[in-house]
């Protein structure tokens, strides 16, 4: 695993992780059934522990949905449906830390526009002042 993975999902990537809706995960969040709680910037943020925690006690609604995943592609089905948790969980990991780094590489680009916009403002030919005061 990368060292720049996120410690804590939101709600939508826990959700893609349990293959369930955000309104799903949401309503766990709000019924005490799944463990979250809230940052600084007010969102709600995730335990991997506790999405398993709730994955297990819940696994009998959403059985199915491991059950026909294995069946669709019985060459590559791991053996555990937590290795398929495991699985999608760092592909959720790696999809957030893309796009982390698309927007960081989109954020030093207009700054480093920025900086060529006032290099070439100060490169210009400034018209001279013949008298001196």
């Amino acid at each position: 695993m990368s060292t720049h993975t996120p410690a804590h999902l939101s709600p939508a990537q826990a959700a893609q992780v349990a293959n369930v809706s955000r309104w799903t995960i949401m309503r766990a969040i709000k019924s005490s059934h799944l463990q979250a709680f809230r940052d600084n910037k007010n969102q709600w943020k995730i335990k991997d522990d506790d999405l398993n925690t709730w994955l297990s006690t819940h696994h009998a609604q959403y059985a199915h949905t491991v059950q026909e995943e294995a069946n669709a592609y019985p060459e590559h089905a791991p053996a555990h449906p937590d290795q398929i948790a495991e699985e999608t969980l760092e592909l959720v990991r790696v999809k957030a830390e893309l796009e982390a780094e698309k927007t960081f590489r989109a954020t030093i680009e207009a700054d480093r526009d920025h900086w060529r916009d006032l290099a070439k403002k100060l490169a210009e030919p400034r018209p001279r002042k013949w008298w001196f005061w």
